[in-house]
């Protein structure tokens, strides 16, 4: 289940389980890919999907100073490589707070995902210029108590990205997957079963 791969000579930690469709998982800032592990979802999603969850180089275990933290788009460049290397081809992406952002301008600029979910993603008044180049379906999840991406946000997503869906967890902070993973997973789930008829 676990793997390595090299980008631009940096080593990148990554798992993957299952076959078919593919499903990139993206942690928050020096999480890893086990996050999604902990809650359940990689093994889950890995009934229907490829799924990968990859150490970001802001990891904990990928970690790198190769990149200006405040240069996000370069975060993009990344993913996009990554993927590529890999031959990841249109996937469903998941982005929780920095991976969040991310996710954003990685779809903003065009490259392939089939629909893209973000967890509180961070830099939102940042990133208006581009949500309206933003073309694939997208589903914005917030908790109500996050102190660090507020989920006023969600109405800027709303506003600027015109095939967006945004849901709201009560009593879950900025890591709202981790506070309510159960509800997290209940709406990835609905989200899901527009585009397609699985149950993960």
């Amino acid at each position: 289940m676990e793997h390595w791969t090299e980008i631009d000579r940096l080593k990148i930690r990554y798992l993957h389980k299952g076959e078919g469709f593919p499903f990139v998982l993206l942690h928050g800032f020096s999480f890893h890919a086990e996050t999604w592990v902990e809650i359940g979802l990689f093994d889950e999603l890995a009934s229907n999907y490829s799924v990968y969850s990859f150490d970001m180089p802001y990891g904990m275990k990928s970690i790198s100073d190769k990149f200006d933290a405040a240069n996000r788009d370069e975060y993009a460049e990344f993913l996009m490589k990554l993927l590529q290397k890999l031959e990841i081809d249109t996937p469903y992406i998941i982005g929780a707070s920095i991976s969040g952002e991310v996710t954003l301008r990685y779809i903003a600029k065009g490259y392939p995902a089939k629909a893209a979910i973000v967890a509180g993603p961070a830099n939102i008044k940042n990133l208006i210029p581009l949500l309206e180049k933003i073309n694939v379906p997208l589903l914005a999840i917030w908790g109500d108590k996050d102190n660090i991406s507020s989920p006023d946000n969600a109405k800027i997503i709303s506003e600027k990205v015109k095939q967006s869906e945004i849901y709201i967890i009560k009593d879950a902070g900025h890591a709202c997957y981790l506070d309510r993973p159960k509800e997290f997973k209940e709406e990835l789930n609905r989200f899901l079963r527009k585009k397609e008829p699985v149950n993960f």
